[in-house]
Order: C-alpha cells, then structure tokens, then sequence
C-alpha cells in the first residue's frame, strides 16, 4: 500500500465510505472519532495526511488543527466541512491555522482524491476551496 491518511471524524459511516475510497486508491488509512483521539492516534503513528472535519463535539477540527500544527509542524492537514452556519469562516480560521486546502461536504470522491494528491505532492501554497 501507498501513503497513509488520518481521517478524523464524528461520522462512522462517513469515516467508513472515505477509508473504502482511500483503501481503493492504495492509500493506508487510520481513523479517529474526534480530535482528541486523532492527536492521540497521530503521536502513535504519524500519516502522510490528516483530513478532518471541522464540526466535532468535543476537540473540534479547528482545536485539532491547532494542536497538531503546533506539535508537528510539518503535518498535512486538510479540513472538512459540512456545516453550513459560518462554514466560509470556519475554513478561513482553518487555513490560518495550517489547513492546506479545505473541501465542503457533499463531495466528489474523486475531487477529494485529487485534492490529496494535490497536497502530497506539494502543490497546495495556496491552497484550495472545493
């Protein structure tokens, strides 16, 4: 298998289709149910990508992006959003934390994998809104 990817969210059953879209990309996949346990789960073992949502109870996405920015700088981060009060704020709050790129859910899983490709391979200095 490939590269591997955090995905962090409250969701089962979305966890559950995006690893299903990730695995079928060759991409190794680790799951977390918020962001406390995704921190927890990212100094265990580090992944190439963590993709999170925003919109958590808890340690939301915007705390766990701050968090892991600040312990590993160098992390990848997308952030993921479904929530539509203040969503635009949000994910500008997101990339100022250290958000690469930031997609709204629904969305394509194919744009989505585009968008990881896009940031493994380091051509997200400006980053993206999808």
């Amino acid at each position: 298998m490939g590269k591997s990817i955090l995905i962090i969210d409250d969701d089962r059953d979305f966890r559950t289709a995006l690893k299903l879209v990730f695995e079928c990309h060759d991409y190794r996949t680790h799951e977390a149910c918020n962001g406390k346990e995704g921190i927890e789960s990212y100094r265990r073992t580090p992944t190439d990508i963590v993709l999170t949502d925003i919109y958590m109870p808890g340690k939301d996405g915007l705390e766990t992006i701050r968090e892991l920015k600040k312990e590993f700088p160098e992390t990848k981060i997308i952030a993921m959003s479904g929530g539509n009060k203040g969503n635009g704020d949000f994910i500008q709050v997101a990339r100022h934390l250290g958000a690469i790129h930031c997609i709204k859910k629904p969305f394509d899983p194919d744009e989505l994998i585009r968008l990881v490709n896009l940031t493994l391979e380091g051509d997200g200095a400006e980053g993206a809104t999808l």
